[in-house]
C-alpha cells in the first residue's frame, strides 16, 4: 500500500479572504518559505484581484518602465515574480495553484515539474479534459512544462523557483478569461517595452471554450483541483497564521512595481 505524503492545504478565495486577497501575488512565496522552514509539503489554491505578473526575462526589456506605466493606466497593478517565466495577466476569471516542498537540489527541476504538476492534470481529468505537459509555441509566458490541451493550446502556465531551501511549482488555469483579449494586452505591453516578441492569439485557450465546460465556474475548478491534489497527497487544512499574513503584507510592496521603478526592481529581488 502506497502512503501518500502529507501536505498542508491553504486556500485564498473571494468568499473567505476578500480583505486579504491583495496578498495573492505573494501567497505562494509565503507557503514556500514555510516549506523551507518546516521541511514539509504545501499546496495552495488561490483566486485573484486583477494584476499583471512579470518574470525575470522581463527585467531586461529596454522600455519596461514605460510599458509598466501603461499597464497601470489600464487599471492593473504590476508585480515581479520570484520564479521563472514572463508576463501573465491574472484576474477573477482564472484560478492559481502552487505546490511547495523542501528542496536545495537544482538538478531535480524537471522531476519537480512532473511530480508537482501531475495533480493538476489529474484534476482537469475530472472535468473531462485531457491535458498534458508541453509547449504551446507563441503563447505568452511560453514554457516546456505548461499544460496544453489535446489540440495543442495552452490551458495553464506553470513556472518553478528553487530558492531559500524550497522548490515552488506554481501556475494558473484559464477558466473564463478571454485568451484573445489577454494576449492582445500582453502583446501591447511587450510592444511598448521594446520587445520584438510576437504572440499567437490562438496559442492559448480557456476551459469555458469547450462546449461541455461553457458554464464552468471558478468554484468548479477549485473542486477539481482539490480532487486532483487529493489523489497525490494527504491534505490537511491549515490556513495561514497571523505571522504568515504579516509576512505577506511585508512582501507585497517589495514585489509590486510602483512609481519608484528603479528602486523597486532592486527591492523585488530582496530575500
Amino acid at each position: 500500500m502506497i502512503t501518500l505524503p502529507r501536505a498542508r492545504f491553504v486556500t485564498l478565495t473571494h468568499a473567505q479572504n476578500a480583505q486579504d486577497l491583495f496578498l495573492s501575488p505573494v501567497a505562494a512565496e509565503v507557503l514556500a518559505r514555510w516549506s523551507a522552514e518546516t521541511g514539509s509539503w504545501g499546496v495552495l489554491i488561490r483566486e485573484h484581484n486583477p494584476y499583471l505578473l512579470l518574470g525575470p526575462k522581463d527585467r531586461r526589456l529596454p522600455f519596461l518602465h514605460d510599458a509598466v506605466k501603461w499597464v497601470q493606466s489600464q487599471g492593473y497593478p504590476v508585480y515581479m515574480r520570484v520564479g521563472g517565466g514572463s508576463a501573465v495577466l491574472l484576474d477573477q476569471r482564472c484560478l492559481s495553484f502552487a505546490v511547495s516542498r523542501p528542496c536545495r537540489d537544482l538538478t531535480v527541476w524537471q522531476r519537480n515539474f512532473q511530480e508537482m504538476g501531475q495533480p493538476v492534470i489529474d484534476g482537469l481529468k475530472t472535468l473531462g479534459l485531457d491535458a498534458r505537459f508541453g509547449r504551446a509555441a507563441g503563447s505568452y509566458c511560453e514554457g516546456p512544462f505548461d499544460l496544453v490541451t489535446p489540440e495543442g493550446q495552452k490551458i495553464a502556465g506553470i513556472a518553478q523557483a528553487i530558492r531559500g531551501g524550497s522548490a515552488l511549482v506554481s501556475g494558473m488555469i484559464l477558466v473564463q478569461q478571454d485568451p484573445l483579449a489577454t494576449t492582445e494586452l500582453i502583446q501591447e505591453f511587450y510592444r511598448r517595452a521594446g520587445s520584438q516578441q510576437i504572440l499567437q492569439k490562438d496559442a492559448v485557450t480557456a476551459l469555458n471554450r469547450y462546449p461541455h465546460l461553457s458554464d464552468i465556474t471558478i468554484e468548479d475548478v477549485h473542486k477539481a483541483l482539490s480532487a486532483g491534489f487529493n489523489q497525490h497527497f494527504q491534505l490537511y487544512w491549515d490556513p495561514f497564521s497571523p505571522q504568515e499574513w504579516a509576512l505577506g503584507r511585508e512582501l507585497e510592496p517589495k514585489r509590486r512595481v510602483g512609481t519608484n521603478f528603479a528602486e523597486e526592481q532592486i527591492a523585488s529581488t530582496a530575500p
